[in-house]
């Protein structure tokens, strides 16, 4: 009888599922923009992030991620217009910060790894500056007459990403993003550039993670 309730309780004990389901991360990255400035995807810059984890569900799950760095978008050879008349940018540094949450479907699921896509919807807030550090927004000569430009805009980043957790519950999680950007204004042009297409960002990001 003993033998029986023993073999009973570990039976219902393997089958209990862990408690420790949710997990988070802090983590740097590398951002490579793409603009009218930068036509593809280059000069990379560092980015810091913190991550928020739901990881309780074999297939979908959902994920917070804050991001916080700059790009810088450069072409010192470009030629748009008569500059007697505007003074458009050659260069632009972009500070940034965005907020965004992300259902992530797992492709593979182990108890200490994972492999999974995501796709995220967001807010991004950034600021545009010149080489000597002045707002661009406020230069109305450096874009189209007519043309403003806002410092806020929405994001809806696609990622593929994998991490893996250590016998004492730490681990490292690494992800590449495409984040999808729904503005033209990262280098603040969009007129007197390509204004069929916004501007985008891919993020290469790599975090220590802490199970609990």
């Amino acid at each position: 009888m003993f033998l029986c309730h023993f073999t009973l309780a570990q039976v219902v004990s393997e089958e209990k599922p862990s408690s420790k389901n949710k997990f988070i991360g802090l983590g740097i990255g590398m951002a490579f923009p793409k603009t009218d400035l930068a036509p593809s995807y280059q000069k990379p810059s560092f980015n810091a992030a913190a991550s928020f984890h739901f990881n309780k569900n074999k297939r979908l799950n959902i994920s917070l991620w804050l991001n916080v760095g700059e790009v810088v978008s450069e072409n010192r050879e470009v030629i748009f217009l008569d500059q007697s008349e505007f003074q458009i940018n050659d260069y632009a540094s972009t500070s940034y910060q965005s907020l965004h949450a992300e259902p992530t479907l797992h492709i593979f699921k182990k108890e200490k790894w994972g492999l999974y896509i995501a796709q995220g919807f967001g807010f991004f807030r950034y600021e545009t500056y010149d080489e000597n550090n002045q707002k661009l927004a406020d230069q109305l000569n450096s874009r189209a007459p007519g043309e403003t430009v806002s410092n806020f805009t929405v994001i809806l980043p696609s990622s593929l990403g994998g991490y893996y957790f250590l016998p004492n519950k730490f681990g490292l999680h690494g992800r590449v993003s495409i984040w999808n950007t729904q503005t033209d204004y990262l280098d603040n042009i969009s007129s007197f550039g390509n204004p069929d297409n916004n501007d985008n960002i891919i993020n290469l990001q790599l975090s220590i993670i802490k199970q609990f």
